[in-house]
C-alpha cells in the first residue's frame, strides 16, 4: 500500500535537514564508536524520527568536518601548497589526468585544457604536496544559455570558450566542475583528505577573494562520474539534480547552502553588496 503523501513530503523535510546517523557518522570518515565518542563530548543529540532511528542535524555535522579539514590542513600545511594553475601546470594536469580516466582520454583535453586556462585564467586550482600535483578542480562559469546542455549530458570540455565567463562583478554567476581529481595512487582516506584540502582552500581563499571583488556565484553544477566522485560531491552538500544517460549531475544552489565553509565567502560578498 503506497504512503500517504503527507509521510512522503515529511521523509523529504526531514531528508532536507537531518543526516541519518550512518549517513553522518561516513560523512566524519568515523567508526562507530569514534562517531558516539565525539557526539557526545560536543554535547550533539540525535533527533529520533522514523521509527525511533537516530538522525543528526546537517549543520553541525558539516561544522564538525569542517573543523576536521581545518586541522588536517593545519597540520600538513607545511607540505602542501595550493595555487591557481597556469599554462605552465597543463603537462602535469595531463599527468593527473591520465592516471583517473586513462592516457588516451586524457590528452584528449590537452587542448581544450589549455584554451580554456587562455580563456578564463582563474578557472583551474591544484593542490601540491612536496612540489607534486595532488588534486586539482576545473571551475567553470558558463553563460546561461550552455546549462541546460551540461544539465542533459554535455562534457564540460566541449563547450566553446565563447560560452566561458569571467569570475567578474556585474551579474551572478553559474559555474560547473568540470574534473576534480586526486592522485590516485595514495590511499583511499588519503585521496579524500587531498580532496577536502582542495575544496577547502577553493572555499577559504579564493572563494573569499572573489567576494571582495564582488564575485557572485550562485549555483554550482558537476557530474558524478564514479563512486568516490559523487562521495565527494554529497560530502561537499551537492545534491543530485537528475541522471541523464551515465550522468548522475549534481547541484548546488549557493544561496540556500549552509555549507560551513561557504559562510564567510557568503558574509564578505553580503558586506561587499552593502557597499557597492
Amino acid at each position: 500500500m503506497p504512503r500517504p503523501k503527507k509521510d512522503l513530503q515529511l521523509d523529504e523535510e526531514i531528508a532536507k535537514r537531518y543526516y541519518p546517523a550512518k549517513i553522518a557518522q561516513q560523512r566524519l570518515g568515523m567508526d562507530r564508536d569514534k562517531f558516539n565518542y565525539t557526539m557526545r563530548i560536543k554535547g550533539i543529540k540525535s533527533v529520533p524520527f522514523l521509527g525511533g532511528y537516530g538522525y543528526y542535524k546537517k549543520t553541525d555535522i558539516d561544522q564538525i568536518a569542517a573543523e576536521i579539514d581545518a586541522f588536517l590542513l593545519f597540520g600538513e600545511s607545511s607540505d602542501l601548497q595550493y595555487r591557481t594553475a597556469i599554462l605552465d601546470d597543463v603537462n602535469a594536469e595531463i599527468e593527473l589526468a591520465a592516471l583517473n580516466f586513462g592516457t588516451k582520454r586524457a590528452e584528449a583535453t590537452r587542448e581544450h585544457r589549455t584554451r580554456f586556462i587562455q580563456a578564463n585564467p582563474q578557472i583551474t586550482h591544484h593542490l601540491y604536496s612536496r612540489g607534486e600535483l595532488v588534486a586539482s578542480i576545473n571551475l567553470v562559469p558558463l553563460t546561461y544559455s550552455a546549462f541546460p546542455e551540461f544539465r542533459t549530458g554535455k562534457r564540460g570540455w566541449l563547450f566553446d570558450v565563447s560560452e566561458i565567463e569571467q569570475f567578474e562583478q556585474g551579474h551572478r554567476l553559474e559555474c560547473v566542475i568540470i574534473d576534480c581529481m586526486t592522485k590516485t595512487k595514495a590511499p583511499k582516506d588519503r585521496r579524500f583528505r587531498f580532496a577536502s584540502l582542495l575544496l577547502g582552500n577553493l572555499a577559504r581563499v579564493t572563494f573569499a577573494d572573489w567576494a571582495h571583488q564582488g564575485v557572485d556565484i550562485m549555483s554550482i553544477d558537476a557530474c558524478g562520474g564514479t563512486e568516490d566522485g559523487r562521495r565527494i560531491l554529497k560530502r561537499a552538500g551537492f545534491e543530485l539534480l537528475g541522471i541523464y544517460g551515465e550522468r548522475d549531475i549534481y547541484h548546488l544552489d549557493i544561496d540556500k547552502s549552509d555549507l560551513p565553509l561557504l559562510k564567510d565567502y557568503k558574509a564578505a560578498l553580503a558586506t561587499w553588496k552593502n557597499q557597492h
